[in-house]
């Protein structure tokens, strides 16, 4: 069994329009797979409420947020104090309401997860709203207000599960949820991401970050070079949890797959295909059969749609290689007033769900062993 957590309600919460995040992504998710002809049944997502929040964020940063959604701008004193309103960070309909709707359904994720893991021998429940995983504790960041994966995690713990394991797959580094647990031996964090040699967040996300205190040792970042292809990033993943599961036992998985890392989307610089988000599922499957799926980024909303629905219909164990586009779901991604960036995508990304893999040598062994070999020293 598998819950998938969503809502139309997105469709009127956009970013202003000169903002990546301004493109549909959930509603068009929903759409895409009621378009291949699947029947989409998902638990409506529902709003965070204040003392949810609370839990990780501070009153006055969630205060500001509500004045600014209030009043639709931002003082001058809030946009210094915490980067509410600023270009990266627009007010919009997206910043408060979408954000509380997004946590609150991730929250609801964390809850499916306590009341099924027991009795099901299988259980995702995936939130393709969720990770936001820049947000701080009192500032916006990275056009992330309110940080649901933390959020998540600290509900997780609240309800007695002392050890998890955070996997983010999202293009750019969780730089909000990196900073919430660095001196924590509880969460053990794992991210593949673009270098921040050259890609946002810039200052943090670097191999050496392993963490301070209780946490060092449990912090693993794996910067990675630009144009790696689906084999490199997938042997990353692959020993990178088998090293971590040698010194760390989760009693939970929570897993951000933004969708951001594939070539088509105009904020990755790798040579990636969707094909890697199934075959993560799979390596992720060979420790637990349950875990928390949240989303993340993903800027193209045609690559994100054809990503997402092939996520769920593949945990929904359909056969996706299989899976003929339709004339409806054909003339739906066709319909999205995205042309910015047709020139980084090919003509057969309307007319198939699954890429061909972008497949190869791993070229970047030797460069991922130097990375590994801080974290062995740890075992």
């Amino acid at each position: 069994m598998n819950i998938l957590i969503a809502s139309e309600k997105y469709k009127e919460l956009r970013y202003p329009k000169n903002h990546p995040l301004r493109v549909p992504r959930v509603s068009l998710m929903i759409n895409y797979i009621t378009a291949l002809g699947f029947d989409v049944d998902y638990l409506e997502g529902r709003n965070a409420s204040i003392e949810e929040l609370l839990i990780f964020h501070t009153k006055d940063y969630i205060d500001a947020l509500i004045e600014a959604d209030k009043t639709m701008k931002a003082t001058n004193y809030i946009r210094e104090k915490y980067a509410i309103g600023t270009i990266e960070n627009p007010v919009s309909m997206g910043m408060w309401k979408g954000s509380l709707l997004a946590t609150g359904s991730s929250v609801q994720a964390v809850e499916s997860y306590i009341k099924n893991y027991k009795t099901e021998n299988e259980f995702v429940v995936f939130n393709p709203a969720g990770g936001m995983h820049h947000a701080m504790r009192s500032r916006a960041n990275g056009f992330c207000f309110l940080n649901d994966p933390v959020i998540s995690i600290l509900h997780l713990q609240k309800h007695g599960f002392k050890k998890i394991m955070y996997i983010d797959l999202d293009a750019h580094h969780p730089d909000g949820v990196q900073e919430a647990f660095y001196n924590s031996a509880d969460v053990f964090l794992i991210s593949l991401h673009q270098s921040p040699e050259y890609a946002f967040p810039f200052r943090v996300g670097y191999r050496d970050e392993l963490g301070e205190g209780e946490g060092f040792g449990f912090n693993m970042n794996i910067p990675l070079p630009k144009e790696i292809n689906d084999s490199d990033f997938l042997y990353a993943l692959e020993k990178a949890i088998e090293i971590a599961i040698k010194k760390f036992t989760p009693e939970v998985f929570v897993i951000q797959m933004g969708v951001d890392a594939v070539k088509e989307d105009y904020l990755s610089k790798f040579n990636l295909s969707n094909n890697i988000y199934i075959k993560a599922i799979d390596v992720i499957k060979r420790y637990t059969k349950k875990f928390i799926l949240l989303g993340g980024g993903g800027y193209n909303p045609i690559s994100l749609a054809r990503a997402w629905s092939l996520i769920w219909l593949y945990l929904e164990g359909i056969d996706v290689k299989s899976i003929k586009v339709t004339k409806e779901a054909k003339s739906l991604l066709e319909s999205v007033d995205y042309e910015d960036f047709d020139e980084i995508m090919e003509p057969q990304i309307y007319t198939s769900i699954l890429d061909e893999p972008r497949e190869g040598d791993v070229t970047i062994k030797e460069y991922l062993e130097k990375i590994f070999s801080l974290h062995k020293f740890n075992i």
